[in-house]
């Protein structure tokens, strides 16, 4: 009997052991993935991007006051104020009021850089009367188009195409790109709503602004500027369009949505994308220097413009490609522009379409 009691005993103990392992080691219950939809427009109730679209408005009045390079009459100290947004510069009055600048949404050493080109145009602009040519600062014209001219330096660099390409990077790129490794790190508050949207909505929002683009883009291409027009522009060789609007989409849609994987993933697809796109877009540039070639005048603008965009790179804050290899391919270009050949064009050509895959689609981005 004693015998049988032990048995008993010891299957009670064990039971109670085993059910308290069970109790301990409770598997987590599965959670379903929120559910929702992605719009094919960026037509969310609660998007909010005019601070971007005032900005790349900001810009677009420094471009055009560059412009008066031609004629020598571009004011440097002006172009310097709309940075800063003093002494209301802009001939759009709601952006002198509207208590916004360029030059705080700076990557840090395009801050630096941005003036020295400003003053690198100026010198050109005091040339004006000058026709420019191999040694002598002053402007010229397209020996294809008379009607097509630019303000160069003496080594024939066209400044007011390598501010807009640097701007490019300096600004919307740095911008983007740092917007979405804050979402991808989730250092953005997404739970506190404030003026209808969280923290992270409205700072999607604005990264998507900054990409210049309509919200029913690429269905509909008009007034896309800047990097809106650039991805289209390579659009046959690298299909940033799709891609980039497929992100921004699915991206908001899961912010929303409080979908932390989606959203993750996709910023960090917009933060691969838009390296990516800037080597595109020097390609695009080398591909219009070669059909210029014999163009002493208009190659030497768009070999500038090509220098902008490699360049730019710099100011990528999760830049795949090194400062290093970044200053070989500087290293490429001519100290002359005037002394360009078809061999240093396939070399920067090259070396780029290497860096980024481009090497089956290098000669029609």
């Amino acid at each position: 009997m004693k015998k049988y009691l032990s048995i008993a005993c010891a299957l009670t103990i064990a039971a109670s052991v085993l059910t308290g392992c069970s109790k301990d080691n409770k598997t987590a219950p599965i959670v379903d993935p929120p559910t929702y939809s992605v719009p094919t427009t960026y037509n969310f109730a609660n998007a909010n991007f005019a601070d971007a679209t005032t900005r790349l408005g900001m810009y677009t009045e420094i471009s055009t006051l560059m412009k008066n390079a031609l004629t020598g009459t571009f004011d440097a100290t002006k172009a310097k104020n709309m940075l800063t947004n003093t002494g209301a510069p802009f001939t759009t009055t709601a952006y002198n009021t509207s208590g916004l600048q360029l030059n705080d949404q700076f990557a840090p050493a395009f801050k630096t850089d941005v003036i020295s080109f400003i003053d690198s145009l100026a010198k050109a602009s005091a040339s004006a009367s000058t026709v420019a040519s191999r040694g002598v600062a002053g402007v010229a014209a397209s020996s294809a188009n008379a009607a097509s001219k630019y303000a160069l330096t003496s080594v024939g660099v066209n400044y007011a195409q390598v501010f807009n390409k640097n701007f490019m990077g300096g600004l919307i790129t740095y911008q983007i790109v740092t917007t979405m490794d804050n979402v991808a790190n989730q250092t953005i508050d997404n739970t506190t709503v404030v003026n209808g949207s969280t923290a992270m909505e409205h700072a999607w929002d604005l990264a998507f602004g900054y990409w210049g683009v309509p919200i029913d883009f690429p269905t509909n291409k008009t007034g896309a500027k800047l990097w809106g027009s650039y991805s289209t522009q390579v659009d046959s060789g690298f299909k940033a369009n799709k891609i980039l609007m497929d992100a921004f989409l699915k991206g908001r849609a899961a912010i929303s949505a409080k979908d932390k994987p989606t959203f993750v993933a996709q910023a960090k697809i917009i933060i691969t994308t838009m390296e990516k796109l800037t080597g595109a877009a020097a390609l695009q540039e080398v591909k219009e220097v070669k059909e210029s070639i014999s163009d002493n005048i208009a190659r030497n603008s768009r070999l500038s413009e090509c220098y902008g965009f490699v360049s730019s790179l710099k100011y990528n804050p999760k830049k795949v490609v090194t400062d290093a290899q970044i200053t070989s391919f500087l290293a490429l270009f001519p100290k002359s522009y005037y002394d360009l050949t078809l061999t240093q064009v396939n070399a920067i050509r090259d070396a780029v379409s290497t860096q980024y895959g481009f090497d089956s689609v290098k000669d029609i981005l």
